[in-house]
């Protein structure tokens, strides 16, 4: 249909002519002002010229006929763009903007602005912050990116350290709270999911180690430590990871910590993190408290029996000691008469004689003097022994009512509690971090704190040659070894003794295990176990992609900053290439394996070549035709939803 410019249209035959425009070829609609709207009764004058060649060839991608010039950019940094208009979506940018930072705004842009370029950076796979400005690549000044991002531009690197540098500890909490309210919906919908399927959640936690150079002297806090393969010099980062079946895992927390510290000082407040973050819990096991409280009870009250009859013997002693104090000076008067009256008759003294007699009973009286002393120094050490011993299980049991107040009061306020699998390894399990995991509700998997405990195992139990080992791995058999009494735990664990058929020789360890019932299969209890590997997997991931390996800066709180950025990022980055899947109108098969491959997505799709197209129809993302991914365009107009499972019901007894 072609209707000339200025054509004067009755309001009768709006709508004819606007249905028929819509069937024709693709126009452009030019609106009129609205102060130049014409009234009531008036007839419009539509404007109409064909489209440019970049507007039909988006329509054409898409399949809309309703264009505008478009604005056309070119990225070399494909993926960042992507995550830019994800984040928005997110209101994380928004968010990200109002963290506090104690640095006055510059000429081009805020302090935020900076803090958000480092976190662009982070899930670009920057190996050092000057990559920002010196890259190949470089992102700070890929405009297409910053805009993006929302931000009129990004800075020089130097001016981001300043930023971080500036960061304090309110920054810091600011941008973690921001981050974990970004995820909450998709930590709940993971929550929600991993239950209604599996029935009980796993989480992980481990210690990584995150080394700086031996020599450097700036680097505050920094120790020596076992950093993973070797010992070095550095920090040590407590993470705790949710298994869950559409993301594999997701990492929830991160703690961080002097070089020197060892990991059973990391556990209790890592799992306490997790706990909060999942916003579940497992019912705590108060009984079991309980029974550890009327134990301490009975063996408190059983010394201050001990202590009772200590201070009767003790009456007893000091009533001989006045007894013999009395009848030695007597004796010692009656030694001298006796020793003057033989002195003077010159008569010698004889075994039975009643001088020798005397002076017998004297002696005897002083050795009982000496033994009633020795008696009561020996009765005062054990009287300061027992009250010692009293004064810390009084102590103990102090701790032990409050412990169990805590726990019941936990169980009160808990009206959906689940099932928590959790797995760490040799390194958390000692003694009382098992009696507090237990005591927390937790099944409990993990492996020997001390590599003696195999040895023990297969002398005590007397595992012979004869003996029947299942196979539950490749290389690895194993055995049900029934209860084990762990050092410093008041609760028996299940243990399996495992040997691993090596090339140079057969290795044995111990693996762990807790709950109200029975353990699984070996086999099960195996694999479940090893599972353990994601965390593990979660941590190099964040090392070899997300920049975790090496410090971007040296600042404190700027290093820890890096580190949130990082846990953030394995997870964004995943929720993003998920939502970009429902947004693809054309993708090669290269680009749909990429999308489930968070090291190519950061590595490559992050540096791949793109045109960004902004019109009407919203942002469309070309990829260059040169390049690896030639063929996929990305519509980025849709909306982000997170579809969440039905909540668990919450129930208040009354």
């Amino acid at each position: 249909m072609i209707i000339p410019t200025g054509t004067k249209l009755p309001p009768t035959d709006w709508n004819a002519v606007l249905a028929e425009i819509m069937t024709a070829q693709p126009v452009q609609i030019i609106p009129l002002p609205l102060e130049e709207w014409p009234g009531e009764g008036s007839a419009i004058e539509l404007t109409l010229s064909a489209p440019g060649p970049e507007t039909q060839h988006i329509a054409h991608l898409i399949g809309d006929q309703v264009m505008d010039e478009a604005i056309d950019a070119t990225t070399d940094h494909a993926w960042l763009v992507v995550l830019g208009y994800f984040a928005q979506a997110l209101a994380l940018i928004a968010e990200l903007e109002t963290v506090p930072l104690a640095q006055r705004p510059g000429t081009d842009c805020g302090p935020q602005t900076k803090l958000i370029e480092f976190l662009v950076g982070i899930l670009g796979g920057i190996e050092y912050l000057q990559d920002l400005n010196k890259a190949a690549q470089p992102i700070a000044t890929d405009a297409t990116v910053s805009a993006a991002w929302a931000q009129d531009t990004f800075v020089h690197y130097s001016g981001v350290s300043r930023t971080l540098k500036a960061a304090a500890e309110d920054t810091l909490a600011a941008v973690v709270q921001v981050l974990q309210a970004v995820s909450r919906p998709y930590l709940d919908a993971a929550v929600l999911e991993t239950l209604r399927d599996e029935g009980q959640l796993i989480v992980d936690v481990d210690l990584t180690g995150r080394e700086v150079s031996p020599t450097s002297t700036d680097y505050p806090e920094a120790g020596f430590g076992w950093m993973g393969a070797d010992t070095g010099k550095g920090y040590q980062a407590a993470v705790t990871s949710l298994v869950c079946a559409r993301w594999t895992r997701l990492l929830l927390t991160l703690q961080r910590y002097a070089g020197r510290t060892q990991s059973a000082a990391c556990l209790q407040a890592a799992v306490q993190a997790g706990e909060q973050l999942l916003g579940v819990r497992p019912r705590r096991r108060v009984e079991l408290v309980q029974e550890r409280r009327d134990r301490l009870g009975t063996r408190i009250q059983q010394l201050h029996t001990k202590l009772a009859q200590v201070q009767q013997t003790e009456d007893a002693l000091w009533q001989r000691l006045r007894e013999v104090r009395a009848a030695i000076p007597d004796l010692q008067d009656e030694v001298a008469a006796w020793e003057a009256v033989y002195q003077a008759q010159g008569r010698a003294e004889k075994r039975h004689c009643r001088l020798a007699k005397a002076r017998r009973k004297l002696t005897a009286l002083q050795q009982r003097e000496q033994r009633a002393w020795r008696d009561l120094k020996k009765l005062h050490r054990q009287r300061d022994q027992y009250q010692c011993k009293l004064s810390t299980w009084q102590d103990e049991l102090l701790a032990l009512d409050e412990w169990l107040d805590y726990l019941e009061t936990d169980n009160r306020s808990n009206y959906n509690p689940v099932t928590i699998v959790l797995r760490i390894d040799a390194g958390f399990s000692t003694g009382p971090n098992l009696a507090w995991l237990i005591e927390m509700g937790y099944i409990v998997l993990t492996k020997a704190h001390h590599g003696s405990t195999a040895h023990t195992l297969r002398v005590r139990q007397q595992v012979e040659p004869q003996t029947a080992w299942t196979r539950v791995g490749g290389n690895a058999e194993a055995v049900f070894m029934g209860d084990y009494q762990h050092h410093d735990c008041p609760y028996p664990l299940q243990a399996m003794l495992v040997r691993y058929h090596l090339p140079e020789k057969t290795r044995y360890t111990t693996l762990f295990y807790y709950d109200e019932t029975p353990p699984p299969p070996l086999p099960a209890w195996f694999a479940q176990y090893n599972g353990r590997q994601t965390i593990e997997a979660g941590i190099k991931e964040g090392k070899a992609v997300f920049t975790l390996k090496r410090h971007l800066v040296r600042s404190p709180i700027g290093m820890q900053l890096q580190e949130q950025f990082a846990l953030f990022g394995a997870n964004f980055v995943r929720w993003a290439a998920a939502w970009v899947k429902d947004l693809l109108h054309q993708a090669p098969h290269d680009f749909i394996t990429a999308l489930g491959q968070v090291k190519t997505l950061v590595r490559t799709v992050s540096r791949a070549r793109a045109r960004w197209v902004r019109n009407a129809l919203g942002h469309t993302l070309i990829f260059d035709e040169r390049g690896p991914f030639a063929g996929t365009t990305i519509s980025l107009s849709g909306q982000v939803a997170v579809q969440l499972a039905l909540p668990l019901f919450s129930f208040a007894l009354f």
